[in-house]
């Protein structure tokens, strides 16, 4: 089993440019969806979708309609990463850093996955159907509310190591973009896979 994946092996020109954006959406859709979701913390204590309005907009709405919507895409940028495996340290790159740095990478994924399945569990163990623009997915469960607040709790803490994890990441890229400057930023952002 193909445990480092070799950027320049797998790389077309066609293929450059979703490596680049692949993980920026990916990225733009959680950090877009812990802020929507944060908006609705003051006002859902414990319920599902009932009471998450504020300022007259329905935020928690908002926030499951892009999590179902980006949910294929999500769990398929998990599973691609965890078949084709993590990038191989590029020359130069701190041997004690390395897996520091692959270990935070399967965190967030990770906990993103968590986070995928608590997140409707929540809505859904509060016996409230998911409201996807204007459908909805009802409830296979009854109210459940025992398990609906376990699932909350680690919807909340996940979401919370996804962001923290991303944030730590862009300190990442700051660095070996400008400080290091040792060639791991032109190996991920590179359609030729070689850096230059």
């Amino acid at each position: 089993m193909k445990t480092e994946f070799n950027h320049a092996d797998n790389d077309s020109p066609r293929s450059g440019s979703s490596k680049k954006i692949s993980p920026v959406v990916g990225a733009a859709i959680v950090i877009a969806m812990w802020t929507i979701g944060s908006l609705t913390q003051g006002d859902v204590q414990g319920e599902g979708q009932g009471g998450s309005q504020v300022g007259g907009f329905d935020f928690l709405h908002l926030h499951t309609t892009i999590g179902i919507t980006a949910y294929v895409l999500l769990w398929a940028r998990i599973i691609w990463r965890f078949k084709i495996g993590h990038p191989g340290p590029a020359a130069g790159q701190s041997a004690t850093l390395y897996p520091l740095a692959k270990a935070v990478h399967y965190l967030v994924l990770l906990a993103l996955g968590v986070a995928l399945v608590s997140g409707p569990l929540t809505v859904w163990l509060a016996g409230d159907a998911i409201e996807v623009f204007s459908l909805a997915l009802p409830s296979p469960f009854g109210k459940l509310s025992a398990a609906q607040a376990i699932a909350r709790n680690v919807h909340g803490v996940t979401t919370m190591v996804v962001f923290g994890a991303i944030a730590l990441h862009v300190l990442a890229v700051i660095k070996h973009a400008v400080f290091n400057r040792d060639g791991t930023f032109d190996k991920i952002m590179v359609a030729d896979g070689d850096g230059t």
